[in-house]
């Protein structure tokens, strides 16, 4: 007979620590949303070319195609070895930046010049947000799903605040100003760790996801750890049905909706960072949706995702000022409940060894998307029009909607004993967990 566990985790904010971190973060995150902001809003000051914010804004998602190997590396020699160091990186990238800015601000700045700079952040910030993602099962083993859901959210509410600040901050600081806030938040997180609030060491002998003993080799524990992924079908189903959507999501779209409306629509540099703030509001809403509920059924959510996503982008193309705005609302809505239930999902359902991994392959996996839409979106624009964009990115959005359809039947295929019960993954089932452990062994397809 067939048991389910009932237990709800306690609430993270009951831990003074977990009080701390997300301080720290949340922090981190809000100088990082007024960057993502600022700096496509600065590229276009000085060039006024939807190339070169693409170009610019393809950084981060190139960035992800490196995740496979800092997971692996994370899950072998701990978080710790990426987290400060992380920081670091994204410190010095972020000074250098200001700095050359700063110097040639009275004549001509270089795009070529700045993008290495933008490169060394991006890459900080990847580093970092590896070592804390895979941290979070050691440092708050209570309650992990739920921890990753509410930080999820905080970095939601980071990104309504980030553009508000860039609204009221261009007026008071300039764009200079604002890249100089996010440095400085760098150092919330490493004023945290010094208080004590950081992964635990990895002990020596299970410093190899391999096993004791075993000779180091990342491509070996990339290639273990995807094997087990792949026993564990809830999280694959996930993950390769959000694949599309990923890519109508990404950076690359939203530095477009940045350019239609500042060059098409003709709104004011203050008015598209009041317009992205109220986006984000329904993106809040969607990952604290996610983050409260005690049951969450994946293929409700990634239905519901694909289709108001879909209709939204098709409504796009042919809403004008405010009703767009209100249809990017819905996008990101449903946008934010999608990454909300891909992340929870990941520390859910796999062991703490392989969430490094699991993270940086799904990671390399949507990065793939998201480092494409950057560069093909100018193309379809500059051949067809911005109508052409987002009836482009509709089209693609429908492909969910068909792996959904795929997908449906077969969704409990590798979990015999969740087979029988809703598909809810925030209830663990017996057993999952030793399946899941030994899928490198009975992986099927």
């Amino acid at each position: 007979m067939t048991t389910t566990a009932t237990a709800t985790a306690p609430a993270p904010w009951r831990d003074p620590r977990f009080r701390i971190f997300a301080a720290g973060n949340f922090a981190n995150n809000l100088g990082e949303a007024a960057y993502k902001v600022a700096l496509p809003l600065y590229v276009y000051h000085l060039t006024g070319s939807l190339t070169a914010m693409s170009l610019m804004a393809a950084l981060a998602p190139a960035m992800l195609l490196l995740s496979p190997w800092l997971g692996a590396a994370c899950d072998r020699w701990g978080p710790r070895a990426f987290v400060v160091p992380g920081l670091l990186v994204q410190l010095t990238g972020a000074v250098a930046l200001n700095l050359y800015a700063l110097s040639a601000e009275a004549g001509q700045v270089s795009t070529a010049v700045l993008f290495p700079f933008a490169a060394l952040v991006q890459l900080g910030g990847e580093m970092y947000r590896t070592g804390w993602i895979t941290g979070v099962p050691a440092m708050f083993p209570e309650n992990a799903a739920r921890s990753r859901a509410v930080l999820s959210s905080l970095f939601v509410t980071s990104n309504i605040a980030g553009p508000v600040l860039v609204a009221a901050g261009l007026g008071l600081v300039g764009y200079l100003g604002l890249l100089w806030f996010n440095a400085v938040t760098f150092l919330a997180p490493i004023a945290v760790w010094l208080l004590g609030v950081h992964p635990p060491p990895v002990a020596r002998d299970a410093k190899s996801p391999a096993g004791p003993g075993s000779r180091p080799h990342l491509g070996r524990d990339i290639a273990d750890g995807w094997r087990i992924i792949k026993a564990e079908r809830r999280v694959l189903y996930v993950q390769l049905t959000a694949l599309p959507l990923h890519f109508v999501s990404g950076i690359g779209v939203l530095s477009f909706m940045v350019w239609y409306l500042r060059d098409e629509s003709g709104m004011s540099a203050g008015a598209v960072s009041t317009a992205q703030a109220v986006a984000n509001v329904g993106a809040l809403a969607g990952s604290v949706y996610i983050a409260a509920r005690a049951q969450v059924q994946p293929r409700t959510i990634l239905a519901l995702s694909a289709a108001v996503m879909t209709a939204a982008l098709f409504a796009m193309a042919v809403s004008p000022g405010v009703l767009f705005v209100a249809c990017m609302v819905a996008f990101f809505t449903m946008r934010s409940a999608m990454t909300s239930v891909s992340a929870m999902i990941i520390v859910k359902y796999l062991p703490p060894t392989v969430t490094g991994r699991a993270e940086g392959l799904f990671n390399l996996i949507s990065g793939a998307p998201l480092l494409v839409a950057p560069l093909v979106i100018p193309l379809v624009q500059n051949g067809f029009g911005s109508t052409a964009v987002l009836l482009f990115l509709a089209a693609v959005a429908c492909l969910s909607l068909l792996c959904l359809a795929r997908f449906w039947p077969h969704w409990n295929t590798g979990d015999p004993d969740h087979a029988h019960h809703s598909d809810d993954p925030t209830t663990p089932t017996a057993g999952s967990t030793d399946q899941t452990a030994q899928g490198a062994q009975h992986a099927h397809d």
